[in-house]
């Protein structure tokens, strides 16, 4: 077996280099080959100081990225998946990447984001120190079905030395892998937050003891919140790092750990990225870093450009943002994070699921999302384009969205053409995890609307 890994190994760096070359990302290949001929590869490959696996619905892209970027800050060498494929795969080649032709690691800390259904795969293989689980929550219909389902996937991980970083708030990943220790993250009760779920979908609506019907004593999307049962007395667990206040204007966090209260800086100010910043505040810690060396590595640090990036044109805000379309918690989110922003907002939804309309995703999903949430008087103008912009215009028009607010169009260069440039003070583009190429290009077009507009 030794025989086999010291070829697989050597074919696994032949490949990556190879392809390097050819100017390819070379981040499923070379795992591929890696795999194929010693099945064990992952567990033969040296092992890191610290291995981290990062999994769960929503966020465990943004989280592993986020978490190597403050690693490398402060001077450590991270190896990660970051470029391709978060299962068996890709996962084979960035440990490829940790290690030298001779199997002696050359990182300090591996960072390995992996699919849900993957996890109980890989986690015991690299046999991680940590497994953060981001949350379970409403996935694609055709791929996940259900919150359970992906639990049940996650639950029949055996890494039972890993210590789990969880969200207290998101109560389906918080009762995952009892065995195991854990450290909780999650968010006090905030001026925004309600006593009832705001979304279309709740997907933990029973006490998932007894199953009497749950009371919320806060949330703020679908199920995230904190929740207690009448019947027997279940409760959400109580968070070690817990965010009490949050400061938009200042960029900063005020957090409460262990009795003592902590200001760190925010890197954005969505609920979503506040829970994934937590995430990687958490982990960390529990690598032995100090608070000032955490908030050094967040001061330098932002989130990655594919996910959020705003810029000025012509004194509006340009905003290009991934909102991940076949699942319709994120995208009302994202429509909800923009609602209650200050201004008059033009959106662009460039949201067409690339990935999947060739397999023929339905659309269900859409009729989940919260398209409710852009029928507010700080909305003056929606534009759907792409394979999916009639679907959009649907569901809008069925949101109460007002039809003079509203531009389909399939070509989404000649959609743009139609943007409202009077009286907006921004301007959100929502592209998906398939579409982020054609956002690079929209973008253009977008700059060139409005200068023209000057």
């Amino acid at each position: 077996m030794k025989l086999r890994f010291a070829l697989a190994l050597l074919v696994s760096k032949c490949v990556y280099y190879g392809m390097r070359l050819l100017g390819r990302r070379a981040s499923h290949l070379p795992g591929y080959f890696a795999v194929r001929i010693c099945p064990d590869y992952l567990r033969y490959v040296r092992k890191a100081k610290t291995v981290i696996c990062v999994t769960g619905t929503d966020g465990k892209t943004t989280t592993a990225n986020l978490i190597s970027d403050l690693l490398t800050s402060i001077g450590q060498r991270v190896a990660n998946n970051r470029v391709g494929s978060n299962t068996e795969y890709g996962i084979a080649t960035a440990m490829t990447c940790s290690v030298n032709l001779f199997n002696r690691c050359k990182v300090d800390a591996v960072v390995l984001e992996t699919d849900e259904h993957y996890a109980r795969i890989v986690c015991p293989k690299v046999r991680c120190d940590y497994i953060v689980v981001t949350n379970v929550l409403r996935d694609s219909l055709q791929r996940n079905a259900h919150p359970e389902y992906v639990a049940g996937k996650i639950q029949l991980t055996d890494c039972p030395s890993a210590k789990l970083i969880l969200n207290a708030d998101e109560l389906c990943s918080a009762q995952l892998l009892q065995q195991n220790a854990r450290v909780y993250y999650g968010i006090a009760r905030q001026p925004g937050d309600v006593g009832y779920p705001p979304n279309r979908v709740n997907d933990c609506p029973l006490c998932p003891q007894c199953g009497a019907r749950l009371s919320y004593d806060y949330v703020r999307y679908a199920h995230v919140g904190h929740v207690h049962c009448d019947s027997c007395g279940f409760a959400s667990p109580n968070a070690d790092w817990r965010v009490t206040a949050m400061d938009a204007e200042k960029r900063t966090l005020t957090l409460l750990y262990q009795g003592e209260e902590l200001v760190l800086p925010m890197t954005h100010d969505s609920l979503f990225n506040i829970y994934n910043e937590l995430a990687a505040i958490a982990v960390m810690h529990e690598m032995g870093l100090s608070v000032d060396t955490i908030r050094t590595a967040l001061e330098k640090t932002a989130l990655t450009k594919t996910r959020f990036a705003s810029e000025q044109v012509g004194g509006i805000e340009v905003v290009n943002m991934m909102a991940k379309s076949n699942n319709s918690l994120p995208v009302s989110m994202v429509f909800d994070y923009i609602r209650k922003k200050e201004g008059r907002k033009a959106i662009i939804l460039a949201l067409d699921d690339l990935d999947e309309t060739k397999s023929s995703e339905r659309i269900g999903w859409i009729y989940d999302t919260d398209y409710e949430f852009l029928n507010d008087d700080g909305v003056v103008q929606i534009i759907a384009t792409g394979v999916r912009c009639h679907d959009h215009l649907v569901r809008l028009l069925l949101a109460g969205v007002a039809r003079e607010k509203l531009v389909c169009g399939e070509n989404e260069l000649e959609a743009i053409e139609q943007l409202r440039t009077e009286g907006v003070d921004s301007v959100y583009l929502l592209h998906d995890m398939s579409s982020y190429p054609q956002s690079v290009t929209a973008m253009a077009k977008i700059r060139e609307v409005l200068e023209g507009a000057r």
